[in-house]
């Protein structure tokens, strides 16, 4: 990982076009896809496009790259292991488990699904845009499980980023969250952007207008499956794939995702109007890729769907007794 520290003749400047100065190997769309992925931290925070910087900034950009990580034995996928629902020439759909990274960040994670998939299939290598990133077109969080799809070629990479790039991809989420919505199915448009302490956050909208003017459109649409006691299983789609989507504007909405230690909350009970609603603790976010669909390079529509983890099944059917 290289670590640039700002000097004083260079405070007030852009972060992309800083950058762009001191990595001219890199074009600053390039650059900007690599913020945006939050590859690079200014003071170990996720940074921002348009981010002026200050004295003494420390800016941290990773160096794990394709072409380094054969070298780096220690870099491979042990213990966690995806399970493979579906692969042809082109693509590959897998079953990510809670607890993996899909590839590393700035700080150079070890055991991802990158590092997997370079080990079992090295034909991946170099697939895609970014360094490091090989084979993946969309993430899920760290904690979060479920349906991935990942490109084994160029062409399938390209084919399905357009698609991605049209929202014509569909993605379902199963999600057990506090309290009962008051109507079974609802939509969220809310714009997400970051905090001012650079948190993914849903944002209000004062007639229609953006809240900020950074904030990027999201809409995510959500059905009521099984009410059980004080909380509620949701399917849960998504139209845009902003991060952290689905847990934002849950939050948002006041019913928030069980497990979610970010935005859930942090006291033992959620006060929702005159309940009291007991904070769970599963071991992990209960939020889980149920279904995916895309168009193959046929041209046919395909979907391909993963059940529950056991783990997140035992603990409903305890919920419920």
């Amino acid at each position: 990982m290289d670590k640039i520290i700002v000097h004083k003749e260079d405070a007030g400047k852009r972060l992309d076009k800083f950058l762009t100065e001191k990595m001219p190997e890199f074009s600053r769309s390039q650059i900007k896809k690599k913020i945006l992925a939050e590859e690079i931290l200014v003071n170990n925070s996720p940074a921002d496009v348009h981010e002026f910087l200050k004295d003494g900034d420390a800016i941290e950009i990773t160096e794990y790259g394709p072409e380094t990580m054969d070298d780096k034995p220690e870099k491979v996928s042990l213990g966690l292991e995806p399970k493979i629902i579906f692969e042809d020439e082109n693509f590959l759909v897998i079953e990510k488990p809670s607890g993996m990274l899909a590839h590393p960040t700035p700080r150079g994670e070890p055991n991802t699904l990158v590092h997997w998939l370079i080990r079992k299939y090295p034909e991946i290598k170099n697939v895609g845009e970014e360094k490091y990133r090989d084979g993946i077109i969309h993430r899920l969080d760290k904690d979060v499980s479920g349906a991935m799809v990942v490109a084994k070629t160029q062409k399938g990479f390209l084919h399905l980023k357009d698609q991605f790039k049209e929202r014509k991809v569909s993605k379902t989420y199963l999600a057990l969250a506090y309290g009962v919505p008051e109507k079974i199915e609802g939509k969220i448009d809310l714009p997400i952007g970051r905090s001012s302490q650079g948190k993914f956050v849903a944002h209000p909208r004062v007639e229609n207008i953006k809240f900020h003017e950074k904030d990027k459109h999201a809409i995510t649409l959500f059905r009521i499956i099984n009410p059980i006691r004080d909380y509620s299983l949701l399917e849960v789609q998504i139209l845009t794939g902003r991060t952290h989507q689905i847990r934002a504007h849950l939050s948002a909405i006041g019913h928030p995702i069980v497990g979610d230690l970010e935005y859930g909350p942090r006291k033992p009970f959620l006060k929702k109007f005159s309940k009291r609603i007991k904070v769970l603790h599963p071991g992990r976010i209960f939020l889980h890729s149920h279904k995916i669909g895309f168009y193959n390079l046929k041209n046919e529509w395909v979907e391909f769907i993963s059940s529950l983890p056991e783990e997140l099944k035992k603990f409903i059917e305890k919920l419920k007794s």
